[in-house]
């Protein structure tokens, strides 16, 4: 526990950018009373709504909320979603300097109904038409930049039209700083040479072409390591924990089982 408390502190000295697709977080909480007379589903009563940071901006928020100097990099649009998404970053000590607001550009918003501490329903909004591109450019720019008096760089990938492979390929060889990468599928081919990429273990698969785990799933890990010139490779897999390898080893390290009621980001 001493170690892990060390380890939370350190992270006060450290600045960081964190750079990929920015979404607003709704949370409907409500009661189910009754069904629905109009079709065979429940009917909620909204008590209230919470808004909270989501995407790239929540891996922000965290960092933020563990004493870091944060910089986020990202696309909003010009709506009241992305006018609300900018206040909340900034209210939690966010720099939102290197974010821009695009006309024409609809937020994101992932929209949960919750009941009885039950998620039933996800209402997403999103407009993956890129309206972006100079402002990506300038955004690089900045990035780049910034990244000279920062001591790591963190890109959070949803496949959400913001980052493309230039982006990957730019920050990764131009930065003075290790990058660490959520990534999805799509953009793989362009992450050689990262200091660390963490895949969940579905996103593994499509990257791997893996249908069915024979042998050591170890094996596969370091193998796609190697294939990528990485110098760390993290897997996550949800109840069977998650997989690290790197040049001193592969390791696995299993999760300790609870029951939960909503498993947003718990294979992460």
């Amino acid at each position: 526990m001493e170690k892990v408390l060390e380890t939370i502190d350190r992270f006060k000295k450290l600045k960081a950018i964190v750079v990929g697709d920015l979404m607003l977080d709704v949370y409907s909480f409500g009661t189910v009373e009754r069904i629905s007379p109009e079709a065979p589903v429940p009917v909620v009563r909204v008590d209230y709504d919470e808004y909270r940071v989501g995407g790239a901006a929540n891996v922000a928020n965290n960092l933020r909320v563990l004493g870091a100097e944060v910089k986020v990099a990202g696309l909003v649009g010009e709506d009241y979603e992305g006018k609300l998404l900018l206040d909340l970053m900034e209210s939690q000590g966010i720099d939102t300097s290197m974010v821009k607001v695009v006309r024409g550009k609809k937020t994101i918003v992932k929209n949960r109904i919750v009941a009885k501490g039950q998620q039933l329903l996800r209402l997403d909004r999103e407009d993956l038409n890129d309206k972006g591109g100079k402002i990506r450019k300038k955004i690089l720019s900045d990035l780049l930049k910034y990244s000279q008096d920062v001591d790591f760089v963190i890109i959070e990938d949803y496949n959400k039209g913001f980052l493309d492979n230039f982006i990957y390929r730019t920050v990764i060889t131009s930065s003075p700083v290790p990058v660490f990468i959520d990534p999805k599928f799509e953009h793989y081919s362009s992450m050689k040479n990262a200091f660390l990429v963490k895949p969940n273990f579905e996103e593994f698969k499509k990257a791997t072409g893996l249908r069915k785990i024979r042998g050591n799933f170890g094996i596969s890990v370091e193998n796609f390591r190697k294939r990528l010139n990485l110098k760390n490779l993290v897997v996550t897999k949800g109840e069977d924990g998650m997989y690290i390898t790197n040049d001193e080893g592969v390791y696995h390290i299993p999760s300790l089982h609870r029951n939960v009621f909503d498993v947003t980001g718990a294979g992460d």
